[in-house]
C-alpha cells in the first residue's frame, strides 16, 4: 500500500514537472509572441521581447521586436514631415488645394479655408466650397489636357470688397497613375490697384505736361511766324510762357519729392522740434502770400506742448503744402488757421480755411495723387494735384497719419497726426525691446 502511493505521488510530480516543461517551452512562449503581435500591430510598444524557453519562438520575438522599432521610427518620420507639410502650408501667403480626378477636396491650407469659409472639408467637391464654376471649369481643362490652366475670380467676404484672386490648376498623376491637381489661389487686388494707379499715373502725368508743351509750342510759332510782334503782346505772351513754365517746374519738383518718398532708401533727418516756434516762422515766412490775397492768418499752439521728433525739412515741407492748398482755395479777406495740439502720445498739427471746401464724396480721396474735386478750378489756380499726397507720404514715414474735414462753402480743415517720438526713434525699453 505505500509502496503504489509512493509510486502514485512519483508518477503525479513527473507529470507536474512535465506540464511545467509543456507549458514554459511551448504554450507561454507562444501566447506572448501572440501579445507581441498584437502590440506591433496596435502601434504599441512590446512588453517582451526575449523569450529563452523556446529559441524558435525566441528568434520569432526579437524579429517581431525589430519589426516593431522599425515601424515605430517610420511612423516617427512620418508625423514629422506630415508636420513641416503642415507648417509649409500654413506659411504660405496663397490658398493652396489638392484635388483628385473627380475634383474632390484631398487637402487644403489655412489661407485656402480662409478664402471660402463654408463647405472645405476633405472630400467635399470643389465646386460646392469655392461656389465659382470658373474655378471648377479651370480644373476640368487641367485635368482633360494636362496642362497649368489660369483664371481670375471675385471673392466675397462678409461685408468686404470683392477681392480678385488669380486662380492656377497644376495637373499632376502620382507613382500609382492617380491624376488631380494643384490649385493656387492668388489675391491680386493690391497688385491691380498698384497697376491701375500706375496707370493713372503716367496718364495724369501726361495730360498735365501736354498743356503747357501745347502752349510752348503754339507761341513759339507764332513768334517764329512773326517775330516782330508789338511790345504788349510779347510781354503778354512771354508772361504766359512763364506762367506756364513755373507749373511745368513746380510739377516735376512734386514729382521728384513723391519720387524719393516712395523709394525704399528713404531717409528722415530726426531732430528735436519745437512746435510754437517752428510754426510761428513759417506763418512769418507766408505773410507776403497772405497780403496779396488780404488773408487773415491765425496760430493756435499752446506753450506746453512737447518737442517732437521729426525731419524739418519735411515737416516744413507738410505744412507749405496745406497753407498753399488754403491759400488756393480761400476767398479774398478769408481766415486761415495753423493749429497744433497734443493728443495722447501724438500730435495734430492742422490748417484751417473758410474756402469752398470738399464734397463729403471726395474726401477719401483728396490725398491720391492728382486727386482734384474740382479740376478745372484747381488748375487754374495752379496746383499740381500732388500737394496732399506728399503730405500723406512725409506723413506715414514718420509713423502718423492724415485726415480731411470738410463743409461744402464752409472750407475745409486738413490735419496731420504725428507721433511725438516716431517708433524708429525710441529708445529699447520705450517700445517693449529688451537691449540683449
Amino acid at each position: 500500500m505505500i509502496g503504489s502511493l509512493a509510486l502514485w505521488l512519483a508518477t503525479a510530480v513527473l507529470l507536474a514537472l512535465a506540464a511545467l516543461v509543456v507549458w514554459r517551452r511551448w504554450i507561454q512562449p507562444w501566447r506572448e509572441l501572440e501579445d507581441l503581435v498584437s502590440a506591433v500591430v496596435q502601434s504599441e510598444k512590446p512588453r517582451k521581447l526575449l523569450m529563452t524557453a523556446n529559441p524558435r519562438a525566441n528568434v520569432l520575438g526579437l524579429a517581431l521586436g525589430k519589426l516593431a522599432e522599425r515601424q515605430q521610427e517610420l511612423q516617427r518620420s512620418t508625423t514629422e514631415g506630415l508636420r513641416s507639410v503642415e507648417a509649409i502650408l500654413g506659411a504660405l501667403p496663397d490658398g493652396l488645394a489638392v484635388v483628385d480626378d473627380q475634383r474632390r477636396l484631398q487637402l487644403m491650407n489655412a489661407e485656402f479655408q480662409r478664402l471660402f469659409t463654408t463647405g472645405t472639408g476633405a472630400g467635399v467637391s470643389m465646386l460646392e466650397a469655392t461656389r465659382d464654376a470658373a474655378v471648377d471649369l479651370a480644373i476640368t481643362r487641367s485635368l482633360t489636357s494636362g496642362e497649368v490652366q489660369r483664371d481670375v475670380i471675385k471673392v466675397t467676404r462678409g461685408t468686404d470688397s470683392p477681392s480678385h484672386v488669380e486662380v492656377s490648376a497644376v495637373p499632376f498623376r502620382s507613382e500609382e497613375g492617380k491624376t488631380g491637381a494643384v490649385v493656387l489661389f492668388r489675391d491680386i487686388s493690391q497688385m491691380q490697384q498698384v497697376e491701375a494707379m500706375r496707370r493713372d499715373f503716367v496718364a495724369n502725368v501726361s495730360h498735365e505736361l501736354r498743356t503747357p508743351l501745347s502752349i510752348f509750342r503754339g507761341y513759339l510759332e507764332t513768334l517764329l511766324d512773326d517775330p516782330r510782334q508789338p511790345p504788349g503782346e510779347l510781354i503778354r505772351i512771354l508772361e504766359v510762357m512763364d506762367r506756364h513754365a513755373e507749373r511745368l517746374t513746380l510739377l516735376v519738383e512734386d514729382i521728384l519729392s513723391l519720387a524719393q518718398l516712395e523709394s525704399p532708401g528713404a531717409r528722415l533727418e530726426f531732430t528735436g522740434i519745437y512746435l510754437p516756434d517752428f510754426l510761428g516762422g513759417i506763418l512769418r515766412d507766408w505773410e507776403k502770400r497772405f497780403g496779396a490775397k488780404l488773408l487773415e492768418a491765425s496760430l493756435d499752439a499752446p506753450a506746453d506742448l512737447p518737442i517732437i521728433s521729426a525731419d524739418e525739412n519735411r515737416l516744413q515741407e507738410v505744412v507749405y503744402n496745406l497753407l498753399d492748398n488754403a491759400v488756393k482755395y480761400s476767398q479774398p479777406e478769408g481766415k486761415i488757421w495753423l493749429k497744433a495740439e497734443r493728443r495722447g502720445d501724438q500730435v495734430r498739427i492742422a490748417v484751417a480755411d473758410e474756402g469752398i471746401g470738399i464734397p463729403t464724396r471726395d474726401l477719401p480721396r483728396v490725398f491720391e495723387r492728382f486727386y482734384r474735386a474740382d479740376k478745372a478750378r484747381s488748375r487754374q489756380l495752379g496746383g499740381t494735384g500732388l500737394g496732399l499726397s506728399i503730405v500723406k507720404h512725409i506723413a506715414q514715414l514718420h509713423g502718423g497719419s492724415v485726415q480731411a474735414e470738410s463743409e461744402i462753402g464752409h472750407g475745409a480743415t486738413i490735419s496731420v497726426l504725428l507721433p511725438i517720438v516716431p517708433a524708429s526713434r525710441r529708445l529699447p525699453d520705450e517700445v517693449g525691446v529688451t537691449e540683449s
